[in-house]
């Protein structure tokens, strides 16, 4: 760990890079960014606070779930491989884009767009030389792993008879969040070090739920357009909040975790989290039973356990979370 940790006032750290930087802060070789504050203390902590009863929710949404209307990335495909007659025994090839579902967004995903570079200043051509830089892989060595805390959004608007099209560029503002914090007992002071932040916008349920008169205009939409989607509205409060109680992770149940497309480019989330502080972001998480696991226990932190897959030179992965209380 660095023998200081900077305050978001004093973000970049490499002054001669994009704004908000914090390049360096880890090594010049620093793989894992945000991660890095998920110490053995931290986890162990979480561990034996979080896990009481055995209970276990998955948060992995199906790799054919956005069948339709049908995303731009390519779902699961499985080829069926029968080895018979030499044996009765069956192999199988799987094909599917790694964020066409539940995912983490790694380092290799998203630049700042003006100046084109990833976290730590890599490039484009980097990566078409090399696996090693800004790959998924290295999230893979130790996984993911800390308290979480889940902040059931969509829970407190319906009770507030709020309508919401998920399936819109609706943003949620961090104060809205501050406030379902304290419906469900917390405050912004017990979230802590090495916490991960998940985030239930209703995205998943509308879509599972949805009509088949809007399904069928949005399937024949996204044809031509890049989807639309609800999420957290950046803001320089938002990002200042997550750097200085130094959050692991974020992660949600929409299609881009922040709202799309992003209209704050000033606060650009994918730009400042993945190119600017190596911080993975979640999404398309599956969080209707946690949802359901939150509410009846009254609780809503638990242990989450992801391990991103081993695959040198990706830029994604499907999270293979789970959730235990």
């Amino acid at each position: 760990m660095p023998e200081s940790y900077p305050k978001f006032e004093d973000l970049p750290t490499n002054k001669s890079g994009p704004h908000g930087n914090a390049w360096g802060l880890w090594g010049t070789n620093d793989q894992i960014g945000t991660l890095n504050h998920l110490t053995d203390d931290v986890v162990s902590r979480a561990a034996k606070e979080e896990i009481k009863t055995g209970k276990r929710v998955s948060l992995n949404w199906s790799l054919k779930g956005p069948s339709y209307p049908r995303f731009p990335r390519k779902i699961l495909d499985v080829k069926l491989i029968n080895k018979a007659p030499l044996k009765h025994a069956h192999d199988d090839e799987w094909s599917f884009n790694s964020q066409c579902s539940s995912q983490w967004d790694g380092f290799r995903h998203y630049a700042y767009q003006k100046e084109g570079l990833y976290y730590l200043g890599h490039t484009a051509a980097d990566f078409a030389g090399s696996s090693e830089s800004n790959s998924i892989h290295h999230l893979s060595v130790k996984g993911i792993a800390s308290r979480a805390v889940f902040i059931d959004w969509y829970a407190w608007a319906q009770r507030r008879g709020l309508t919401v099209d998920a399936m819109s560029n609706h943003p949620v503002q961090w104060t809205e969040l501050i406030q379902v914090l304290e419906d469900q007992g917390m405050s912004l002071n017990e979230i802590r070090p090495g916490d991960i932040l998940v985030i239930r916008f209703g995205y998943l349920t509308q879509y599972e739920g949805m009509e088949e008169a809007k399904r069928h205009r949005l399937n024949e939409q996204y044809k031509t357009q890049k989807p639309q989607n609800i999420g957290i509205q950046p803001s320089r409060q938002f990002l200042k909040f997550l750097w200085n109680t130094k959050i692991a992770a974020v992660a949600g149940d929409s299609r881009s975790f922040e709202v799309w497309p992003c209209q704050e480019l000033d606060w650009h989330l994918h730009e400042w989290l993945l190119a600017g502080w190596g911080m993975p972001i979640g999404e398309l998480f599956d969080l209707e039973a946690l949802s359901k696991m939150c509410s009846s226990l009254g609780r809503y932190t638990f242990f989450l356990s992801s391990s991103p897959m081993n695959a040198p030179g990706a830029v994604a992965s499907p999270p293979n979370a789970l959730a235990f209380f």
